[in-house]
């Protein structure tokens, strides 16, 4: 029989917790935020809360993967190589912003990187390089990973009976890989709260069926012994692709930077641009984005050759 709270404490303490709530009512009447940007002093975001239930019981040599410029891929390089694992990255070229050149640039500098030429061919050299180390998934999107949004939805849950913030109707995240989507689903129950989980998709179904979300929630509650709660994947706001921009998310980047969120184009500024059109009830914006500089992380003489960039987006789907 499963113990959830056994389960849920077996985990590495890598964050700073609960994270910060507060009103953005200036953004959109009713709407509110959970920050998860600045939970760890060198790299933040959501990813440190997977981390924590993936490092936990990780071989010596650990194996991931992601999009050059992949925030997972560098917050597992970071927290993993303060732990003391040897951290490799398999990538794959995507569309180039400056952000994402200086997130790759800092992940070089810690990890060893295996460039492929595209999605496809990055999960075959995961797959062989995996033998005799711990393989992480792509955005740390498995159950044991979606157990830090299980304990984050608790978390949130004991921040709304403390007053700091009303119940939501719905909280808004990014969905790329859905770990996130499929902790809090699986959490907001057990946290009493009757909360649905809004995942915006910022991938190609390719990368991303409904099918796919819907294995990982269960699996995460199964893990557990409860049922997840209502959760639903909107469609409406990826654009032309993935780390594709859109009119929206610029416009939704920009309005919620004159309010001191750093918000960036590929994942949040289209989770909150689907928020910020919502026109009716309460509800959280969940920022998964770190906020923490990470200049200190790019060695100053690094450069990349732009040949790296070169994908027509063939394999999105």
């Amino acid at each position: 029989m499963a113990q959830p709270d056994r389960i849920l404490d077996s985990f590495v303490a890598l964050g700073s917790w609960p994270s910060p709530v507060r009103d953005l009512s200036d953004l959109r009447q009713g709407l509110w935020i959970k920050d998860d940007g600045a939970i760890h002093s060198t790299y933040g975001g959501n990813k440190v809360r997977k981390l924590e239930y993936l490092l936990a019981d990780a071989k010596e040599e650990i194996v991931t993967f992601g999009a050059m410029g992949s925030h997972h891929a560098l917050a597992t390089a970071v927290h993993g190589s303060r732990l003391s694992h040897g951290v490799s990255v398999v990538t794959h070229p995507r569309h180039h912003s400056i952000h994402a050149e200086q997130v790759l640039l800092a992940t070089m500098s810690i990890a060893t990187m295996h460039p492929c030429d595209s999605h496809e061919s990055a999960h075959e050299c995961l797959a062989s390089l995996g033998e005799g180390r711990t393989v992480i998934p792509a955005g740390g999107s498995s159950p044991v990973g979606a157990l830090g949004f299980v304990r984050a939805a608790i978390e949130l849950g004991e921040q709304i009976s403390r007053g700091e913030l009303p119940a939501p109707r719905r909280i808004y995240v990014a969905a790329g890989t859905a770990g996130t989507l499929a902790g809090l689903a699986v959490g907001l129950p057990m946290a009493g709260l009757d909360t649905t989980v809004i995942g915006v998709r910022v991938v190609p179904e390719a990368w991303l069926r409904l099918a796919d979300v819907e294995l990982l929630c269960r699996q995460t509650a199964d893990l557990l012994g409860v049922t997840p709660g209502a959760w639903e994947l909107d469609d409406r706001w990826l654009g032309d692709g993935y780390s594709v921009e859109t009119s929206e998310g610029v416009e939704a980047v920009m309005k919620a930077g004159e309010l001191g969120l750093n918000l960036e184009t590929c994942y949040t500024g289209k989770a909150m641009a689907a928020a910020m059109h919502q026109v009716d009830g309460q509800d959280l914006f969940w920022q998964t984005h770190n906020q923490v500089p990470i200049g200190p992380l790019v060695p100053s003489t690094a450069s990349l050759d732009p040949e790296i960039w070169r994908w027509d987006g063939s394999d999105a789907g």
